[in-house]
């Protein structure tokens, strides 16, 4: 048992498991496919990986990498590793191999778990000496992640755990050079998981389908959630709309976070009244705009509770909350308001205060903001002026309070003297009908300084042309608002949890101003 003076006043991300499992020990905590554990089996399984790790000589502080899907096994793993006391370390399946090199080799991993899959594909080339290989089914001859939960004892290991200890180091998408690996603390998720169901509202008695990937904060933030309070979590692999909406019924899922692109595969898909989606209660999107077609239909006909969520990996989700009686009231870049756990304010360069109506960066304070940049001291000090995270977002508050996000900084484009929004003129073309995804970038022109420029992927079947596009365009926009040029695309470079590398586009086609006659 856990000595009184380890645990007496601490917070722990593994105290999750236990406490629910001291309450709930015979309910359902997870299922994936056919395999199912009770809460009880939860604890009992990360408490045999977390005695593993200790007895195989790991101490605390040591990062254990894990280069994962969605799994039970992945899930053990990571409350396992902070169970012991070490840092979970998740790692993107979909990054190169120079970006997974990168990671473990700059958290100094000392063990990577890998997925079977994933091993055959990188094992040439990524030469990882010290695995486990997870979801194996008994195939290869390295040591299997299953084994390491036999022999070992069901109780969790005694290990000195502080709140602001480093529970695990996720690494940011490098748009201009190396990924910055943010160091988050057991308060930080802690406390992130709490203030989610209070602000959402979530109950016991719920389903979580967990299909975006748990290695990324906003699926994982979520994950903690349900577990705090006990409830199903339902764990899938690969998202395919129709598979998915049969799991819905089967499962009789109640909550969803997904991103809009996935709402729009299952609101508009010809079979969906095929099956029952009425156990939906809440369906929350991220990382990008709904278009309002797609918001209304999910609303009046799955009759489910839609709202927006925000954060980021270095101030843990959400943050900010779009809710559910605000939707049909007003449209256009919202993200709400507060999360309780947090403060958040609009601030101008020299770090005042604006008030309503007053374009600046969006920033915040709170519990759940990160420990800082692993090893780059000058990027963690950059994030914290004037006593408050900066999160590089561009937004005002309206009359009523609610925030508007207006673009990232990095994504406003500067055309003729003008500042235009990309994420205004996205949300208009993802009203137009025949248009099924948008990004819109700043292309570099020797008149306009940069040149807006619409990147469209087209609905199937449309016949959509450019001009009419930029007519729709002149009917809803001011006329520097309207692209000088759209570029049909049949999909965009994208990050495993979907968001539009837009920084990919802008490289790619930073010559496309460059002939003459589109001077313009």
């Amino acid at each position: 048992m856990l000595e009184e003076v380890s645990v007496v006043n601490r917070v722990a991300i593994g105290d999750i498991i236990r406490r629910a499992a001291s309450r709930y020990q015979d309910d359902t905590a997870l299922v994936e496919g056919d395999k199912k554990l009770t809460y009880q089996e939860f604890d009992h399984a990360s408490n045999y990986f977390a005695n593993y790790l200790i007895e195989s000589g790991y101490v605390k502080g040591d990062a254990i990498a894990t280069i994962c899907g969605n799994s039970i096994e992945h899930t053990i793993a990571m409350f396992g590793i902070q169970k012991a006391g070490l840092i979970w370390v998740p790692v993107n399946p979909g990054l190169s191999i120079s970006e997974k090199k990168y990671i473990l080799n700059k958290v100094d991993a000392k063990l990577t778990i890998i997925d079977y899959d994933f091993l055959q594909a990188d094992r040439s080339h990524l030469d990882i000496k010290n695995i486990l290989v997870a979801n194996n089914q008994g195939q290869g001859s390295e040591k299997s992640f299953a084994e390491t939960l036999i022999g070992q004892s069901h109780q969790e290991p005694n290990v000195d755990i502080q709140d602001r200890d480093v529970a695990q180091i996720m690494f940011t998408s490098g748009t201009t050079g190396n990924p910055k690996g943010v160091c988050i603390s057991h308060l930080s998720v802690y406390f992130a998981s709490l203030s989610n169901i209070i602000d959402i509202g979530i109950e016991r008695n719920e389903v979580l389908l967990a299909v975006m990937p748990m290695f990324h904060c906003a699926q994982h933030t979520f994950l903690t959630s349900f577990l705090t309070i006990g409830a199903k979590v339902v764990i899938v692999k690969k998202f395919e709309p129709e598979n998915f909406m049969q799991l819905i019924t089967k499962e009789k899922g109640t909550f969803l976070f997904a991103l809009p692109m996935m709402y729009r595969a299952i609101i508009h898909h010809p079979n969906r009244n095929k099956y029952n989606l009425k156990s939906l209660k809440t369906c929350l999107y991220a990382m990008a705009p709904m278009d309002q077609n797609t918001l209304k239909k999910g609303i009046n006909e799955l009759e489910a509770d839609f709202l927006l969520g925000t954060g980021q990996t270095e101030m843990y989700p959400a943050t900010m909350l779009f809710k559910p009686e605000q939707q049909l009231k007003r449209f256009g870049s919202y993200w709400g308001t507060t999360a309780i756990l947090n403060d958040t304010a609009v601030m101008d360069d020299d770090g005042n205060i604006l008030t309503k109506g007053q374009l600046g960066e969006i920033v915040h304070r709170g519990p759940n903001v990160m420990n800082g940049y692993l090893d780059n001291n000058e990027a963690t000090k950059e994030t914290r002026l004037f006593g408050w995270h900066h999160t590089g977002d561009l937004g005002y508050w309206d009359d009523d309070g609610q925030m508007v996000f207006v673009d990232r900084k990095k994504d406003m484009i500067k055309t003729g003297g003008e500042n235009v929004a990309s994420i205004k003129i996205e949300q208009t073309l993802l009203n137009y009908e025949k248009i099924e995804n948008v990004v819109v970038v700043g292309l570099p022109h020797e008149r306009w300084i940069e040149a807006v420029t619409a990147f469209v992927c087209p609905k199937d079947g449309s016949d959509v042309t450019e001009e009419e596009i930029i007519v729709y365009c002149k009917q809803h926009l001011g006329g520097f608002q309207v692209p000088k040029k759209v570029v049909f695309v049949k999909d965009f470079p994208m990050t495993t949890t979907g968001k539009i590398q837009k920084q990919k586009l802008r490289k790619q086609y930073e010559g496309l101003f460059i002939d003459v006659n589109l001077m313009q």
